[in-house]
């Protein structure tokens, strides 16, 4: 089966957080992810569950850690043909104006495993990757308990990873026709990412009607003669309209089909407790 890239899991709840002012400490969010396509005979079929979850990692660390973790565990028919495991980590600053760094392991299957750190808040260059299956776990330990110590300072760079960038965008004031452009790494490029507010809207999940935004995600480099081409297939989420623009529902055309996450029953997403920060 042809490789699944990384973009459709990360993009897709990237591309969660109150605004600036009421950060949460810690937030669960739960998810389903469904494929229909080729490999489906068309048929719409649950293939993964998805966690994201938010957490202050101590209680003097000057910065938040969001995670995502997609596994395919629950869904016998895709571990016998493509297991699916990924993390993503993403460690930002507390007013969301850039990353430090982040994570990304993808460990489904191991002939092909890869754990990655990339560090967003170097001096000299745009980023810089670590492997971690070679280099040992470097840094990873002190991001995890609050103590790592940025390079940087608090809005001295403004680069983020696609799960930082969603971190970044729950805090803003969204409204309809507003196009926001960031500097955004994968570990192995630096481009660039519009997201347009492409309307208010309302949708309806598990029975249940949500005012929502959509929004637009559309990732740009440049090619080997210095033009500008997309770097993937548009990436579509839906955010509650309210101030804490929690994803809702995350649509990805891919070659091989259609991926769609979408936010599980309120019973599976209660765990959130919130603080003034």
């Amino acid at each position: 089966m042809k490789k699944i890239s990384p973009t459709t899991f990360g993009l897709l709840l990237m591309f969660v957080c109150l605004p600036l002012l009421v950060a949460p400490a810690s937030e669960e969010l739960h998810y389903r992810v469904s494929y229909r396509g080729l490999f489906s005979a068309g048929a719409e079929v649950s293939i993964a569950n998805v966690v994201l979850r938010t957490r202050r990692p101590s209680a003097h660390a000057a910065y938040l850690e969001s995670e995502l973790t997609a596994s395919s565990e629950a869904y016998s028919h895709v571990e016998s043909i493509y297991p699916i495991r990924y993390r993503f980590r993403s460690w930002y600053w507390r007013d969301r104006s850039g990353v430090l760094a982040s994570e990304y392991f993808e460990y489904g299957r191991p002939d092909d495993i890869e754990h990655k750190l990339i560090y967003l808040d170097t001096r000299d260059k745009p980023f810089v990757t670590r492997n971690l299956r070679r280099k040992g776990p470097l840094d990873l330990p002190s991001l995890r308990n609050g103590s790592y110590q940025s390079a940087v300072a608090s809005g001295e760079r403004h680069a983020f990873d696609r799960l930082g960038l969603l971190q970044h965008l729950r805090g803003q004031a969204l409204r309809p026709g507003q196009v926001l452009e960031s500097k955004v790494s994968n570990g192995s490029k630096m481009l660039r990412y519009r997201v347009k507010v492409e309307k208010a809207t309302r949708i309806r999940l598990a029975g249940r009607d949500h005012a929502a935004l959509k929004l637009r995600f559309d990732g740009l480099g440049v090619d080997e003669r210095g033009r500008e081409k997309h770097a993937h297939r548009p990436v579509y989420i839906w955010v509650s309209k309210d101030e804490r623009h929690i994803p809702l529902l995350a649509v990805s055309k891919h070659v091989l089909g259609t991926f769609r996450i979408e936010l599980r029953p309120a019973r599976s997403t209660a765990k959130v407790a919130l603080s003034s920060g």
